[in-house]
Parts: structure tokens; sequence; C-alpha cells
């Protein structure tokens, strides 16, 4: 059994095609609505939730918030409904094994976030159930920003983590939600690996749009903004 253990929570992954990574732990440790009216967002949706690491982190975050997993792998969402159904979290959780472009809520979400799958290119059919966690076979980043927009409220904010390099392309888009901030993560300093990008149907007022964050030092250990940031999450002293 694959078990990732957490401070206050544990996940078991073995039928999840993507693991525990530094992609899900960052983004879902930085999630923090920029919007102050949703310091307690009561509708959080996950897309791609996988194992429903991210999902689970936002709960221990937002403890009143009613969450929302879901992913277009069933076996996924078994994995994450099994570990929904075992923490001592007191969040209303629901798992839902869908395509996210045919997904229509009755109600509107306050925060969506995603870990999205982000290559072009494509995998063989022996490693399908990979190829969908981890390339746009399915969802483009552009269909999820769209699509995100018409299930978002209109002070509702989307998260996303994608490899820098696709930031730029993406930004020029014709998106239906306008870009609020863009977090830029660096493995190493000045190794400049992903982008955390925010997304809403409000327009930007804040002056420092653009911010830097940086995992490990020149001699491969976790800085102190990283340790202070994921304190609250790993099991374990960094």
């Amino acid at each position: 059994m694959s078990l990732f253990k957490f401070k206050k929570f544990d996940v078991i992954q073995s039928n999840a095609p993507q693991k525990v990574g530094t992609d899900a732990m960052v983004l879902g440790a930085l999630v923090k609505p920029l919007n102050i009216d949703l310091s307690n967002p009561p509708y959080i949706l996950d897309v791609g939730t996988g194992c429903g690491v991210i999902a689970l982190m936002l709960a221990q975050k937002f403890p009143n918030a009613k969450i929302t997993g879901i992913d277009i792998d069933a076996q996924a969402v078994l994995q994450a409904k099994f570990n929904f159904e075992n923490t001592n979290f007191l969040n209303h959780f629901q798992t839902l094994s869908a395509n996210f472009l045919e997904y229509h809520p009755n109600h509107k979400f306050d925060l969506i976030v995603s870990n999205p799958p982000y290559f072009n290119s494509k995998m063989p059919p022996a490693n399908q159930q990979r190829s969908l966690a981890r390339h746009e076979n399915s969802m483009t980043l552009k269909d999820l920003i769209n699509h995100s927009a018409k299930l978002l409220n209109e002070a509702g904010e989307l998260w996303i983590i994608v490899p820098s390099e696709r930031t730029e392309d993406l930004i020029k888009e014709n998106l239906a939600l306008d870009l609020l901030q863009r977090i830029k993560i660096n493995g190493k300093p000045n190794r400049h690996v992903r982008d955390v990008l925010v997304f809403s149907h409000y327009k930007n007022e804040l002056t420092d749009n653009v911010v830097e964050f940086t995992i490990r030092d020149d001699h491969g250990q976790y800085t102190e903004e990283y340790k202070e940031l994921t304190y609250e999450f790993h099991y374990n002293s960094l």
C-alpha cells in the first residue's frame, strides 16, 4: 500500500496515476485567496483531484468549506473518496468521476484549484491512466480556464500550477478570466520551473502581481520560505 503521511491526514495513493509530489504540495500550501472576501470560501472545487491530496490540504486550511473533487479517472476518484472518508475533518466532501468540461453543477464555486495535465505529447495506450493524468488528451489548459469561468462566482478565483515555459503562450490566449497573479516557482535560485497562476472575473488591482518563491537553495536544501509554507502539512520536519 502506497501511503503519504501528512500532519493531520494520510493519503493512500495506490490507485492514483499521479502520486503526491512537489507540485501538489506547493500549490495546496500556496492557495490563499487574494480577495479578502474569500478568506473562508464556502464552495471549493478540485479539478483532477487524483488521490485527493490538494482537496485535503484545502480542507485543513478552510474547515468550513464544502469541497468537491472531480476526476475523469474512476479509480482515482475511489481513492480520493476513501481518503476523504478517513480523515477527522468536518468538511462536507463530494467526489465525482466525470469529464470536467461536461460538469454543470447547480451552484457556483468560490475557489477552483487544479494541478492539471499539461504535457502536449501523447503516451502509448498501455499508459492510458497515467497519460490522462499528465497529458492534455482530453482537456487543454485553455479549456480548463474557460470552463472554470462558467463555474466561478464573480468574486471567485482559479488557482493552477503549470510549467513555466507554458505561461507566456497561455496568457496570450483568448481567456474568459483575467490573470490576477503569477507566482514564479524556482526549484533552486534562478531555476524557474513552475508558475502558480491565479485567475478571476474581477480585475487585478494588486501592484505586486508577479512574485517569486524558491523551494531549495544552491546546496539542495529546502529554503526557509518553503519550510515555513509547508510546516502545517509535512509530517516530518524538513
